[in-house]
């Protein structure tokens, strides 16, 4: 059976998108959690594991920097997870934090919950975490340096033996491995939505936005930066997600 897809203006990708890569803007924000819902398999699923892991990682008090929050679902099952946490959440778009932040005060937990507008590495954050997320963001990132230093960023604000929870699009671009499963994720895809031309953009998108790497070329990355791999913890076709330590 098709699940219905919601068409609203954040659902909308346009050739000038795929071009200079998908702008969170108002009208994408808007649209964002339905859409990556539609989009990611496993999506709920990832966020749901990577709060458990967290939990089974770090105290009942702690403070846990989100990387990349978008509008607000890391923080939602944080703060509900772990009522003594105190969450910082850093997102380059404006638009995506202002509905985090409609959503964090409509949940009760804006008293916990600090949003910070910028990049990893050049926003300044005060003090260190007991740990930190990054689902779904660094894949964005071209590996020319900007995804070590995004890394890096992380690091420094991380103790010895803290978590890193890290999830992205992984493998090698024309490897019979990774087509495979990318070619599964549009079979997907094309079945279970209902308007073929935003499936097309949205894979357009992936295609030119996100710069996936192998497992070993991102363990070799963690390494650089200062982290560890300890395990694979979820995955959903080319999508992993590991549980990573400060060293």
């Amino acid at each position: 059976m098709n699940k219905p897809e919601h068409t609203s203006t954040g659902d909308q990708a346009t050739s000038r998108d795929i071009a200079g890569g998908v702008k969170y803007d108002a009208a994408h924000a808007n649209g964002y959690d339905l859409k990556i819902r539609a989009l990611i398999p496993g999506y709920a699923l990832l966020h749901e594991l990577s709060a458990y892991l967290l939990a089974e990682q770090i105290g009942e008090t702690a403070t846990v920097l989100v990387g990349g929050c978008g509008t607000g679902e890391e923080l939602s099952r944080y703060a509900a997870l772990g009522p003594g946490w105190q969450l910082t959440g850093i997102d380059p778009s404006a638009d995506m934090l202002a509905l985090a932040e409609q959503r964090m005060v409509a949940e009760g937990i804006a008293n916990r919950v600090r949003l910070c507008c910028g990049k990893l590495g050049e926003v300044v954050l005060a003090g260190s975490f007991a740990a930190a997320t990054s689902l779904l963001v660094m894949h964005f990132l071209p590996d020319d340096g900007a995804k070590l230093n995004y890394l890096r960023a992380l690091a420094t604000v991380l103790p010895t033996g803290a978590p890193l929870l890290l999830a992205d699009l992984t493998g090698e671009r024309g490897s019979e491995d990774f087509d495979r499963l990318f070619r599964t994720w549009r079979r997907q895809q094309d079945a279970t939505r209902h308007n073929p031309d935003n499936v097309a953009l949205d894979f357009a998108h992936l295609a030119r936005n996100v710069h996936p790497v192998s497992a070993e070329r991102c363990a070799a990355l963690l390494d650089a930066a200062g982290f560890k791999v300890e395990q694979e913890y979820w995955r959903a076709l080319g999508l992993s997600a590991v549980l990573a330590r400060r060293v």
